[in-house]
């Protein structure tokens, strides 16, 4: 009875220890409690563990549901915007640089060497055909005119006298004919006589037919003098012709002296002056003596690329601007083509013909060529962002069944922010508007239309 009454609460404590248990509260004095496998305590305990194993439980389930693969789940499609393959007539407008050269453009040099006698053009003179611009003085020429002239006289001369001796010749000839007939009439006569003895001697026989003999070789020989004297004038006169022929050279010596305009043009240099002397050698010993150019109509030449060479179309209408009229556009017409290209820069120069008639453009301007490029049929075109170029390969995503394909393609012209291409590809195929190595990874993709208005639409 007394230890109950020792270990009661309501017995005042003995010592310090005893006041510290009693100040604590019941739930830390079950802490402190010495008798701690008691049966409130491992009820406490079972109840604790099976809340939190449940809870344990119920944690653990949820994990694992949210970490399965999602096998019987549809999986999400990634997004890929596409366009449609269009066809349509390549046509566009390249800027080239081009030149502006004079329809003509002359040096002008003269015939013959001589001095300059007077000029009537200078820089910026408007000439017309025919005009003339200069006149020369060449004594030297004039002397040569002069000895051509005599000789061709003294060869006239000449073929006169063959002609008196040839007319000679022949009245000689004519008069040894008709003895040669006279004296074979008396031969003729004097033999049949003869033929009666002691009418003709015998020896009047023999004289007369040696005297037809004799005519005979006279004949002969005026015959073939007549000839060789023919002969001999027809030489003096073949001599004659060719003095004539020389002298001709000579005959049009005075125009050469004239310099006229060889067309409609303007003076645009004027290098000799009065007193200079001049020559015809073009090649630098003698500089020209002016420049004359024609301004109404101009030649523009354009270096077309080898790739726009197909489209090119004598007659079709060409635009084109200089610097001097800013926003003004002017239309000349392909002329001429070279059928040639350059090695170095693989274009072919093509020239326009432009009527220039208030000479607003001038020779030596830069101007830019506005070459239309197109082709007669048409083609297929995808956005320049559709088509992938590796050092491999150059291909378009073709979209199809969910699916994207790798299609190999060749790329042709560009057409605003278009491109052509050639492969196995029809118009109305979806192709990938944005295009890459990456899109072919890709399993399953769902096509969708571009936010922003695309360039399968434009021109």
């Amino acid at each position: 009875m007394e230890h109950e009454s020792e270990s009661t609460p309501n017995n005042h404590p003995q010592d310090e220890s005893d006041l510290m248990t009693q100040r604590v509260p019941r739930a830390v004095n079950f802490r402190y409690d010495k008798n701690i496998f008691s049966v409130s305590n491992l009820l406490f305990l079972v109840v604790f563990l099976g809340i939190a194993g449940g809870l344990f439980y119920f944690l653990w389930a949820g994990h694992n549901k949210e970490m399965q693969p999602d096998e019987p789940a549809t999986p999400a499609l990634t997004p890929v915007p596409v366009v449609s393959v269009v066809s349509k007539t390549l046509f566009r407008e390249d800027q080239l640089p081009g030149e502006i050269d004079a329809y003509q453009d002359v040096l002008i040099y003269p015939k013959v060497p001589g001095f300059v006698k007077w000029i009537g053009v200078d820089r910026g003179s408007v000439v017309k055909k025919g005009q003339v611009m200069v006149r020369m003085y060449a004594p030297e020429y004039l002397a040569d005119r002069n000895e051509a002239l005599a000789k061709v006289a003294a060869t006239k001369a000449a073929v006169a006298v063959e002609e008196s001796e040839l007319e000679d010749l022949k009245a000689a000839l004519k008069k040894s004919k008709a003895d040669l007939l006279a004296d074979q009439s008396t031969y003729q006569r004097v033999y049949t006589a003869s033929l009666v003895p002691g009418v003709i001697a015998d020896n009047d026989v023999v004289q007369w037919a040696q005297k037809v003999e004799a005519d005979r070789q006279e004949v002969n020989t005026f015959i073939k003098r007549v000839n060789a004297k023919d002969h001999e004038l027809s030489s003096r006169k073949e001599e004659l012709q060719a003095k004539i022929r020389g002298f001709e050279s000579f005959s049009d010596f005075a125009s050469y002296l004239e310099i006229p305009a060889p067309f409609d043009g303007y003076v645009t240099e004027r290098r000799m002056h009065v007193g200079s002397f001049v020559g015809p050698d073009g090649t630098g010993a003698y500089p020209p003596i002016c420049r004359v150019k024609q301004l109404d109509l101009l030649r523009i030449v354009a270096p077309v690329p080898e790739i726009d060479t197909a489209g090119v179309v004598v007659g079709s209408p060409v635009a084109f601007t200089v610097s001097s009229f800013p926003g003004r556009r002017f239309i000349g017409t392909v002329a001429r083509l070279s059928n040639s290209l350059d090695k170095d820069t693989r274009t072919m120069p093509v020239e326009l013909n432009f009527l220039n008639p208030k000479y607003e453009i001038l020779p030596g301007m830069f101007c830019k060529v506005l070459w239309p490029t197109r082709r007669p049929q048409a083609s297929l075109f995808v956005p320049v962002s559709a088509v992938v170029s590796t050092p491999l390969n150059t291909f378009v995503c073709k979209v199809k069944d969910e699916q994207v394909q790798s299609v190999s393609v060749r790329k042709g012209q560009l057409m605003g922010d278009m491109v052509e291409v050639f492969g196995k590809l029809a118009e109305g195929d979806q192709v990938a508007l944005d295009a890459s190595e990456e899109l072919l990874g890709q399993s399953r993709v769902q096509p969708v239309k571009p936010h922003a208005p695309s360039a399968a639409g434009a021109n």
